[in-house]
């Protein structure tokens, strides 16, 4: 139904609700009502009684948000009302400076997308919306905040224009954008320059908010223009330190001109730390300015200035302690050899005093390890390129690299061997932990290194002996103190990590013999490090140093091992794949990962050439077609059975590696329907022979497998039916052979019976999950495949003890799962159970409700919540019985009266859970709670013996403060089992277990009662 508004105060409360509102209904309706105020024919009228007569700022801010929503339409207004709404809007802004930031905001977008849509629309031979720089310039004739207001104008109309808008045709965009830039751009920046100037030309009172907010406002303007996509590259920013920026031809006199970059210089001095980060930033983007935008002493000249400006910022260092000028001036340094050339920086005059600063302020920088570590990636980037550069500097004026270079090393190795001490003794977050920087740094840092590697290397030699030998003397029982052999530890990683850098190093620079000598020097060391833990584990296991040797280890690799070796490999160096006479069945496990290992070498460029993966699979052809004929001849049992066995995991590894559809497609049709059945006879043949078994499958498990969705086949393919087929088979070969063995020793029961039951329920458990198969598909044709793995399923459990199937740990990993999926999806089959079936199927999930393996666990609380869900929801619906829920309701009528007749298997699940709640360590609260409750709703009155039984046992102090925790366990909780009210339910749970604990522990005096609540 369609909203009118009538009044102005029916949509102040509209907006109240839009802006402020807290109640999630109202804030969509608000919604839906702005959208039809939008559409409807006074939209504009309405809009003008919010501006002129709203009582509040959200008011005109609703009135922004329709006007922008309105000239945003892909089927524009009229060139006169578009002309009449920016007209309206300046005169309001300009009547009413003080207005609310957002809303002034939110009005001047209004202008700022007219202004672009209408850029090419003209009338009377005139482009009426590009007289906006006109309207601005009054405004600047005004009061502050009248020029604050002009400012925020050009700046949003600079912005915008820079906004692709992809709704729209990005070719119209850019000719836009071009058109803005070409005409009027230039003329802005010029305008905000000289706006500067006017600042710096009179004393500037930084205790007038209105004029530092007007400065903030024209250097933003500034930062604005300069960071325009001028040649619509629309580079990615977070590519920072590739930027270059694309400065016109046309504005090369502003560039040229010293003044320019004085100015900014120059503000960056005056100003408070709020206003002079916005100066450096603009000063960033000075610094990136093209290069072929100058000629050769034009650059010279314009790189002279920016030398000075750093030069004079570094020798009155005071403001660089502000973290956002500290950073911003860190990204000013690496944009200069960004931009230019070593030989052209050593070439300026004041170069040696400037790179012997910023050699101190990087040093002071790392020295400082815990401040900004951010930052500290711009003034490694500087030092990382300069060292590079020097082998290609020509000029004969000194680079004095070779004396700063390894004063930075030596800075950042020192620092980071101090922080440590200081990270464990007060408890910091160690940068260790942030990997992801440490390996950032130490890649900047490891072409550094390698300048003057001498000093580094004689540094790390002696900083590595002698922590070492500290560690060594810490080993000692008798002088172990832990924070010292933490602290010595955190040193020993970061060594290690830096011996890995500089070694790696050795790719970057130009190395001598001499320094690969110094590489093994610190190598060799590295290497006893190792020696020396292994022979202490696992006192002396460290995960850092762990890692740090995986670093450097990685590092070694590449520089002087490589990626490519060449290596001729023999028959004896592949045992595994039975080419030499003495091999045994226990090699044959290296086989999947061998395939594994080559499958994913073809995949690199396999795509969708399906003779290529023929190719790859001839070999494996060629030994199906041996075994085929082998079996239909009087076949040498042992030697079929080997192939057998070797091929299974041949296909296994090729399956595990094959992760996309097509891939997997071409392994399914090359398998099926010729070689499939092979596999199906040999375990009909040798069921009683787990060595030949269990591969066979294990390879079936993993074709179950819809890893990355490889089995969604196409909707015109059976395939996936037909694979369930092919599994259903062989489970149930295997199910019916299995059980004939009968019984079996304790030392034989796993090999021989139950790892074969648990693969098989774990395949099982992979097609009920996969989503590749329509189950209802089998009952609606008459195809019996799907009835007959789920009777296998039931034979195969009822002949494992319950005991057997919590203490195999495979087995029971993949039994619950696979319960799991049938209480989700399957419950018609559950519910069908024979009553000593169902009675064991519910003693396995009480059983495992209480085991320590959590994944255990949470699938029984999973499942028994699907079945207490159906059973609710059943006695929900009684009384309510349609004709077409009739066999649902017989269905469901049975487990009811199942569970009637044995009220205590419920009952006792009742109270292993509240067990679990109140008086263990419950690792999984949440999945806990979901089946608790509906419990509870079906046994109210068992859980009130409960309750009482608990209370009752406490002495008397605690009893009212139990009776308190369970009130409000179930406060707010009503009698259904919907989403919301389980939340609430689990929220109440966790305060509730909180409080129980608290109540237990609160008298010390007491012993604590411990009630077995499963008797």
């Amino acid at each position: 139904m369609a909203l009118h508004f009538q009044s102005l105060a029916e949509l102040e409360v509209l907006c109240t609700h839009l802006y402020v509102g807290t109640d999630l209904t109202q804030r969509i309706e608000a919604e839906k009502a702005l959208l039809e105020l939008i559409d409807s024919p006074e939209c504009l009228s309405k809009c003008q009684l919010l501006l002129e007569r709203g009582t509040t700022s959200y008011a005109q801010l609703l009135a922004a948000t329709c006007l922008s929503k309105l000239v945003s339409r892909v089927s524009p207004l009229p060139v006169e009302q578009r002309m009449d709404i920016r007209n309206y809007i300046l005169n309001y802004v300009a009547s009413q400076p003080k207005l609310a930031p957002f809303v002034i905001q939110a009005l001047i977008q209004v202008i700022a997308k007219i202004t672009k849509l209408g850029w090419f629309e003209v009338q009377k031979e005139q482009f009426v919306f590009r007289e906006i720089i006109a309207d601005v310039k009054k405004f600047l004739q005004g009061t502050v905040e009248h020029c604050v207001i002009g400012v925020i104008i050009l700046s949003e109309l600079t912005q915008e224009m820079n906004l692709v808008d992809y709704s729209r045709p990005s070719a119209k965009h850019r000719k836009i954008a071009t058109s803005f830039r070409d005409t009027s751009l230039k003329d802005i920046l010029v305008l905000a320059c000289s706006l500067l100037k006017e600042v710096l030309a009179k004393p500037l009172n930084l205790q007038d908010q209105c004029q530092q907010n007007l400065v903030m406002q024209v250097l933003k303007l500034v930062l604005n223009c300069l960071n325009f996509d001028f040649i619509g590259s629309s580079a990615d920013e977070s590519a920072d330190d590739l930027c270059t920026v694309q400065i016109p031809t046309t504005w090369r006199t502003i560039f040229l001109e010293p003044e320019t970059l004085d100015l900014f210089f120059n503000l960056y001095h005056s100003l408070p730390p709020l206003l002079s980060q916005l100066a450096l930033s603009c000063l960033v983007q000075f610094a990136s300015t093209r290069r072929s935008l100058f000629n050769s002493p034009e650059r010279a000249k314009y790189l002279g200035n920016l030398i000075k400006g750093v030069k004079r910022i570094l020798e009155n260092p005071q403001g660089l302690s502000d973290p956002g000028n500290y950073h911003e001036f860190c990204r000013f340094l690496a944009r200069l050899k960004t931009n230019y050339q070593l030989g052209e920086l050593v070439m300026v005059k004041e170069y040696p005093e400037v790179i012997r600063l910023i050699a101190n302020f990087t040093i002071t920088s790392l020295q400082h390890w815990e401040f900004a570590p951010n930052s500290v990636h711009y003034l490694l980037t500087l030092w990382q390129r300069m060292v590079a550069s020097v082998p290609f500097v020509k000029s004969t004026e000194p680079h004095l690299l070779d004396t700063y270079a390894p004063e930075i090393t030596k800075a950042f190795i020192t620092s980071r061997l101090e922080s440590v001490a200081i990270v464990v003794r007060d408890h910091l977050d160690d940068p260790l932990d942030d990997t992801a920087t440490v390996f950032q740094q130490l890649e900047q840092l490891c072409t550094v290194s390698r300048c003057e590697y001498e000093k580094t290397c004689a540094l790390l030699v002696q900083l590595f002996d002698q922590n070492a030998q500290n560690y060594q003397k810490l080993l000692h029982p008798s002088s172990g103190v832990t924070v010292d052999i933490t602290i010595q530890e955190g040193r020993l990683a970061w060594l290690v990590y830096l011996v890995g850098t500089v070694v790696g190093g050795r790719l970057t620079y130009t190395s001598t013999d001499e320094h690969d000598a110094m590489d093994g020097e610190l190598s060799c060391r590295v290497f006893q490090l190792i020696s020396l833990m292994d022979t202490g584990l696992p006192r002396c296991s460290n995960e850092k140093i762990e890692l740090a040797i995986l670093w450097f280890l990685d590092q070694f690799r590449k520089t002087y091992v490589g990626d490519q070796l060449q290596r001729t490999s023999k028959s004896e160096h592949f045992p595994f794949l039975g080419i030499s006479d003495s091999y045994s069945l226990s090699d044959f496990r290296c086989r999947t990962t061998f395939y594994t290992a080559l499958t994913r070498l073809l995949m690199v460029d396999l795509g969708e050439d399906e003779d290529e993966f023929e190719n790859f699979m001839l070999p494996l052809t060629v030994a199906f077609e041996t075994v085929l004929q082998i079996f239909n001849n009087n076949f040498k049992q042992e030697d079929v059975k080997r192939m057998l066995i070797g091929l299974a995991r041949d296909l296994r590894g090729i399956a595990f590696a094959l992760n996309t559809k097509t891939s997997y497609t071409m392994l399914f049709d090359w398998m099926y329907p010729t070689y499939l059945p092979i596999l199906q006879n040999a375990v009909e043949r040798w069921y009683g022979e787990p060595a030949c078994t269990t591969p066979i499958l294990k390879l079936m498990a993993e074709l179950m497998q819809n890893r990355s969705q490889r089995l969604n086949f196409d909707v015109s393919s059976p395939n996936g039916i037909l694979l369930f087929r092919e599994a259903s088979k062989m489970v149930c070969t295997y199910g019916n052979q299995i059980l004939s063995l009968g019984s079996l020793s304790k030392d034989q029961i796993y090999p021989m019976k139950l790892k074969g039951i648990s693969i098989c329920y774990s395949a099982l458990k992979s097609a009920l999950c996969g989503n590749y198969v329509s189950f209802g598909v089998f009952k609606l044709y008459g195809d019996n495949h799907f009835d007959n793995v789920l009777q296998a399923f039931v034979k195969m459990l009822l002949s494992v003890s319950h005991s057997d199937l919590l203490q195999y740990r495979k087995l029971s990993q993949s039994y619950y799962p696979l319960l799991e999926c049938l209480t989700q999806d399957h419950m018609s089959f559950i519910i069908n159970l024979e009553p000593p079936v169902l009675m064991y199927v519910l003693t396995s999930i009480s059983e495992g409700l209480t085991t320590l393996d959590t994944v255990v666990s949470s699938s029984c609380c999973t499942s028994l919540d699907y079945i207490v869900t159906y059973l609710f929801k059943h006695i929900a619906k009684e009384g309510k019985k349609p004709l077409r829920c009739r066999e649902a309701t017989q269905a469901g009528q049975r487990l009811l009266h199942f569970m009637q007749q044995n009220p205590d298997v419920l009952q006792q699940m009742m109270s292993v859970l509240m067990n679990t709640i109140v008086f263990e360590d419950c690792r999984n609260q949440w999945s806990v709670s979901r089946p608790l409750l509906g419990l509870i709703l079906l046994n109210e009155k068992y859980f009130s013996e409960l309750r009482a039984s608990l209370i009752n046992s406490q002495p008397l102090a605690r009893q009212e403060v139990l009776a308190q925790c369970f009130r409000k366990l179930m406060e707010g909780v009503e009698q259904n089992l919907s989403i919301k009210n389980r939340d609430r339910f689990t929220q109440n749970l966790s305060v509730f277990r909180r409080d129980v604990a608290e109540a237990l522990r609160s008298d010390g005096n007491t012993e604590p009662c411990s009630l077995d609540m499963m008797s």
